[in-house]
């Protein structure tokens, strides 16, 4: 079960690696053209928005051995409960469909990136009231819903392993999914395919991943602007996101650093994407949450310098399996960093360590584990349901 989304091709060949010609791919989209899955799908589902009931039933859900969902969007909550109680259920998270969970969304902003939010929202009167009501209706109805379809849930394996215990102790749950890794793309089809041995070739510095508010990006620009780096291009991804947003931060951008601001605004085929940033020996991401994995794994392979918020779960992750990184708090007392690339060593350390975690083989073995072990948890679940009867 999937939305049209650019990961799903990603995920698409993992399983038919892991279990060829046992895969069916529904996805969930208003539109019969699908933008971003290219591989072909099986269904595509029409969501009712409005009554939000589920478009299968548990008859259209008993043929399959395992049911997984790619992401936990709002048009799966009431799906998750017509799959049989026997069939087991995966969830791959992303993160939109979790950090909730997690924190508020005004905590993952900074100071700066906070006021110009909300100066935009006040100037906006009636975005601003709807903004409200949402984050209210949420709390109140969406993420009781949420959290009854999580509870039936029998794995769920989110982008990083350090997430899976937020989401655990961010409330008390009834039942909790069990824990397996799982990553979408990898390294030789999806990340660098094409670019195999490639290595940055500029200075330039690559910020953020999308127009979307928790990249922070003002306060980066406060800080390169503090760094005198006037001389460098500044390159931000703002291909999607929220519009709004992405509108203001491209005008600060072209104010602040003129003709070497350079936004990326319209989606980009991979191979042109990757043209862009590979320039980029430099690289912050000032989320406080994980984001833009993937964008830093290319980047790590090409052996940029790469700077991520301590508190971010990203930095800790990668700083347990041996990363070479630096975060933007060092950057902060430390400006030589934007001037010292990595060393030799460090970038094929880097880039050895990448290949190592994201290899096609790697996938396709945790792609046979996470079913393995639902059907396996399912089994042992009936027995007892068995025992207790």
């Amino acid at each position: 079960m999937a939305t049209d989304d650019k990961f799903i091709d990603h995920a698409s060949l993992l399983f038919e690696e892991a279990f060829p010609g046992s895969n069916d791919i529904y996805v969930f989209s208003r539109s019969r053209s699908l933008k971003y899955v290219k591989l072909a799908v099986d269904k595509i589902i029409k969501p009712n928005r409005i009554l939000k009931n589920p478009t299968l039933n548990a008859h259209d859900y008993a043929e399959y051995d395992v049911v997984i969902f790619h992401s936990l969007s709002e048009l799966f909550f009431s799906e998750i409960f017509s799959v049989p109680e026997e069939i087991p259920t995966i969830w791959l998270g992303w993160g939109y469909d979790y950090y909730n969970l997690i924190t508020s969304p005004e905590s993952l902003l900074l100071a700066e990136t906070q006021k110009v939010t909300e100066n935009a929202r006040i100037k906006s009167y009636v975005s601003f009231i709807a903004s409200k009501v949402r984050t209210i209706l949420e709390k109140l109805k969406v993420n009781k819903t949420k959290i009854d379809a999580i509870e039936k849930i029998t794995l769920f394996s989110p982008v990083l392993p350090q997430e899976y215990d937020l989401v655990r102790s961010s409330r008390k749950w009834k039942n909790f999914p069990e824990y397996l890794q799982w990553n979408y793309g990898t390294i030789e089809d999806n990340f660098i395919r094409g670019y195999e041995n490639t290595e940055v070739d500029s200075n330039s510095i690559l910020v953020g991943n999308s127009a979307s508010s928790t990249s922070n990006h003002l306060e980066i620009f406060n800080l390169l602007r503090n760094l005198n780096v006037s001389d460098r291009y500044i390159v931000l991804p703002l291909s999607y996101g929220n519009k709004g947003y992405g509108s203001r931060i491209k005008k600060m951008g072209y104010d602040l650093f003129g003709r070497n601001f350079v936004p990326l605004i319209d989606f980009m085929a991979i191979d042109d994407y990757v043209q862009a940033i590979k320039k980029c020996g430099f690289v912050i991401m000032n989320h406080k949450r994980q984001q833009a994995v993937g964008n830093i794994v290319i980047m790590l392979y090409f052996g940029a310098r790469i700077f991520l918020r301590e508190e971010n779960p990203t930095y800790t992750f990668l700083n347990e399996i041996g990363v070479v990184l630096s975060s933007v708090q060092e950057l902060e007392s430390e400006p030589s960093l934007i001037d010292t690339p990595l060393s030799s060593e460090e970038k094929k350390n880097n880039r050895q360590l990448v290949v190592d975690y994201w290899c096609r083989e790697k996938g396709i073995e945790r792609t046979k584990n996470i079913v393995k072990r639902a059907l396996f948890l399912s089994r042992q679940n009936h027995n007892l349901a068995k025992t207790r009867a």
